[in-house]
């Protein structure tokens, strides 16, 4: 009997020193669970204190993770059913927190009145952190081994205490491989040389050796890399052996990586950095080439100005000369427009804000305007011109009148340029097939018997500012970008533009653009002669801050007999016509860009006055923004229309006929 109780004393402190306490539950109809516990059991409750079998079990219940509740409640209905049962759960301790229990227990089946469980109850905390933790080091591991597997074609272990070395991902071209641990020195003589460069196999093998590892290790490092040549699917690349050293501990991990695409785009992105560069430095070149020849270009027109209002001055008296001296400003000022409108151009088409405006046209008008344009230049240098149409059914077409004109003009203007005094040049103009019976399609060809251009140069014609380098044409003004213009205007319209040129021969640009067919007949407008357009009577605000200009548009519009008078500012011209009486001014023609008040605030402010005058009064825009969003802006401020600078005197006469006579 003594042996017994010494054995249920000793089953106790086991018990006890295993973290396992004894319990008993009974769950009865009409009265609150009862949990009695040992002493074990209350120590890991961390109940101190005496406490009712009632106060015991809602301490145990309560402090279950939530979560956990469905898990145990299942077991306790398993017990009872099967007489059974075993759960693991997360119970919250009153001191140390979360920990991790395991119960376990069975049916006593002796009371029929009450349902009564005997267990345990085990803290297996340590057990339960170290299996997650083992679980998360494996797949930490499989990670790792997972990124080693993508980043290397080949892993190994060595083990430099016994001189063995053991694959962990073996190469694809390496069949024989053993799985297992073998001399480290068998894995050079029998696999390494096979596949390292045979040139470079010595040195590569000497710096993979052991002891150069030993040597590292003992000055502290940790990694070490150097690159060599093995063969890889039939021919050799550059690759990375990469040795990570284990520390105190006397291993070595061997990974070899593949560098070969890398050094290949590599290769190409200082391949390409350095076409970038080349390019960069061509065209900071070119740019200040152009700056230089436009610095000449500019000055050349712009001293003729200067030097012939000089001589106008000079000669007032010498109406011949004075004529004379007036063309040369004229012919200068639009010379030196021309380049400012290149410029210009390129600018908005580089940063994308070039819109075209379509409108009818008659294509025979336009090529007339154009041979009529370009005709005094040609006879000028004793050129002759030659004409040639060809199966041309639709005449009458939709598009951008003036940025056709302006190809064409940038083509003949350099055919007149270059081409000798006494030289030909050719014009033929065909109609091709559409397709489309709304859509015309032409080509354009313009052949000159000029000095033509080398094979070099007709690779860069369409690039901003390329000038050919040759002496014959160096007192030949140009920005360089004329061609660049062209191209990107016949781009713009769906067509297309090709040159063929040799030197000494002459050139041939052929342009073929697509064009909307006018459907329905309209008489053409013809513009109006200023001088004959009567406006007696009728008083004009006109509003220009450059005195200039205003001294040219008030001449002109004063041709007329109307009245005008002028404000500098926008501010001005709204206190003018604020204080004049209702209907005194018949048109108020209004700069933007001015000081005080630009144009489109005044505008505003004129049509919210509270006057009959206010909303009706005709208002044209007369600036130098001249592009499409610059009319849209207008329109929006509340303008009528929109004239471009410089103003036409046909322009103006239009302007007037609409808006004073037809209105009166």
């Amino acid at each position: 009997m003594k042996g017994s109780i010494q054995d249920i004393s000793t089953m106790h402190d086991v018990l006890h020193e295993s973290m396992t306490g004894l319990w008993i539950i009974e769950l009865e109809d009409g009265r609150p669970p009862r949990m009695f516990a040992d002493q074990t059991m209350m120590e890991l409750l961390g109940l101190k204190e005496e406490t009712t079998p009632e106060q015991c079990y809602e301490h145990w219940y309560n402090r279950i993770e939530k979560e956990y509740y469905p898990v145990v409640n299942a077991c306790v209905e398993e017990m009872t059913r099967k007489g059974r049962a075993e759960v693991q759960y997360p119970w919250y301790h009153p001191e140390l927190g979360k920990i991790y229990v395991r119960c376990g227990g069975v049916a006593d089946q002796s009371f029929a009145h009450m349902i009564r469980l005997r267990g345990y109850h085990q803290n297996v905390t340590d057990t339960t952190v170290m299996r997650r933790e083992k679980e998360k080091l494996e797949e930490l591991n499989q990670e790792i081994i997972g990124s080693l597997y993508n980043l290397f074609f080949a892993v190994y272990r060595i083990d430099m205490e016994k001189g063995t070395i053991c694959a962990i991902r073996i190469p694809g071209d390496v069949h024989k491989l053993p799985r297992k641990e073998f001399s480290y020195e068998s894995f050079w003589e029998d696999y390494a040389s096979q596949t390292f460069h045979p040139d470079y196999l010595e040195e590569i093998k000497k710096e993979l050796s052991i002891a150069h590892f030993r040597e590292l290790m003992a000055e502290g490092n940790e990694r070490y890399s150097v690159e060599s040549f093995r063969r890889v699917d039939g021919e050799y690349h550059i690759i990375s052996c990469n040795v990570y050293l284990g520390g105190k501990k006397d291993w070595a991990l061997l990974a070899l990586q593949d560098l070969h695409e890398q050094k290949k785009k590599d290769e190409e992105s200082k391949r390409a950095l350095k076409e970038a560069y080349e390019m960069a430095q061509k065209a900071n070149e070119a740019k200040s080439d152009f700056l230089s020849k436009m610095s000449h270009d500019i000055r050349t027109p712009l001293n003729a100005v200067l030097g012939m209002t000089e001589l106008a001055r000079l000669h007032m008296d010498d109406r011949e000369k004075l004529v004379n001296a007036l063309d040369k400003i004229t012919s200068s000022s639009q010379l030196l427009l021309g380049l400012v409108n290149e410029v210009l151009d390129m600018s908005r088409i580089e940063s994308g804000n070039y819109e075209l405006q379509d409108g009818r046209f008659d294509l025979d008008c336009l090529i007339e305007e154009l041979i009529g344009l370009i005709m005094p230049q040609a006879e000028s240098r004793r050129q002759r011109i030659h004409l040639d149409k060809e199966g041309i059914t639709h005449v009458k077409v939709i598009g951008d009148n003036s940025r056709i004109n302006q190809i064409f003009m940038n083509i003949m203007s350099n055919a007149c340029k270059y081409t000798p005094e006494g030289g030909d040049i050719y014009i033929s103009v065909s109609e091709l097939p559409s397709g489309n019976k709304e859509v015309g399609r032409y080509r354009f060809v313009f052949r000159d018997t000029g000095i033509g251009m080398s094979e070099d140069f007709l690779c860069h014609i369409f690039e901003p500012f390329s000038r050919a380098n040759d002496s014959r044409i160096s007192k030949i003004s140009g920005t360089g970008l004329g061609m660049v213009i062209t191209q990107n205007l016949v781009q713009m319209m769906g067509g297309e533009i090709t040159v063929k040129s040799r030197p000494g021969e002459g050139s041939c640009f052929t342009v073929i653009i697509g064009l909307k067919l006018q459907m329905d007949e309209t008489e053409e407008e013809i513009l109006p002669d200023i001088r004959e357009v009567d406006c007696s009577g009728a008083r004009i605000l006109l509003a220009e801050d450059n005195e200039i200009n205003r001294e040219i548009a008030a001449e002109l519009l004063q041709m007329t007999g109307a009245a005008v008078d002028s404000a500098r500012n926008g501010q001005e011209a709204l206190d003018k016509f604020r204080e004049a009486g209702e209907g005194y001014y018949q048109l108020i023609f209004m700069d933007i860009q001015m000081p005080v008040m630009n144009g489109y605030d005044c505008v505003k402010a004129i049509r919210n006055l509270e006057r009959a005058d206010a909303g009706s009064i005709p208002i044209i825009a007369m600036t130098a923004n001249a592009f499409a969003e610059d009319v849209i802006m207008s329109a929006q401020a509340g303008m009528n229309e929109h004239l471009a600078k410089p103003i036409k005197s046909s322009q103006l006469a239009e302007i007037l006929q609409k808006w004073i006579l037809h209105k009166s």
